[in-house]
């Protein structure tokens, strides 16, 4: 008999209807920001709490989940997080964060098409002119998280039909 394919934790999921305050998970976090920076949506002054980022991604408990997404179609834009004892929510969050600080390869950017190229550069610009250290950041280069543009805030992840521990990553612009 299979074991019964796992099931996300509720901070980490993504619904297709609105949960509270018009939000598509339970999570508020900017994607550019470390892992540490993500908040519940119940209380959005303060960040998750130890216990919350130490429960189990999945019930019942994988070794490994990997996250993909659509804006990144390249394998190595995959995130993948591993833990013995069972992935945790930071473990996910923090593998996600790990890709998004992600520098872009030659190869990454050459395929992207020009206009994309434009909207990339536009991102990165701003980027690099409102940090306090500019031209550090502006040395580093373009990061994965400049490629997503406007789809800034995580929207949860999403089982994969057949694929037990793989999961679909969206995203979602902040509302005006």
């Amino acid at each position: 008999m299979a074991s019964p394919a796992p099931v996300l934790h509720p901070l980490l999921q993504y619904s297709q209807h609105d949960t509270e305050l018009g939000h598509c998970s339970q999570l508020i976090w900017d994607l550019r920001e470390p892992a540490r920076s993500a908040r519940h949506i119940l209380s959005p002054d303060r960040p998750l709490s130890d216990f919350e980022l130490s429960q189990h991604a999945t019930n019942p408990p994988v070794f490994q989940l990997r996250v993909t997404c659509g804006i990144f179609p390249e394998e190595s834009w995959v995130s993948e997080a591993r833990n013995w004892l069972g992935v945790t929510v930071a473990d996910v969050l923090d593998s996600i964060a790990a890709t998004m600080q992600t520098q872009l390869t030659w190869a990454e950017w050459n395929k992207l098409c020009p206009k994309q190229q434009n909207r990339v550069n536009i991102v990165f610009d701003a980027r690099w002119r409102r940090a306090s250290d500019g031209e550090q950041v502006r040395e580093r280069g373009v990061l994965r998280s400049d490629c997503v543009l406007q789809h800034i805030l995580f929207a949860g992840l999403s089982v994969l039909l057949d694929a037990d521990t793989t999961f679909f990553l969206t995203f979602r612009r902040p509302k005006r």
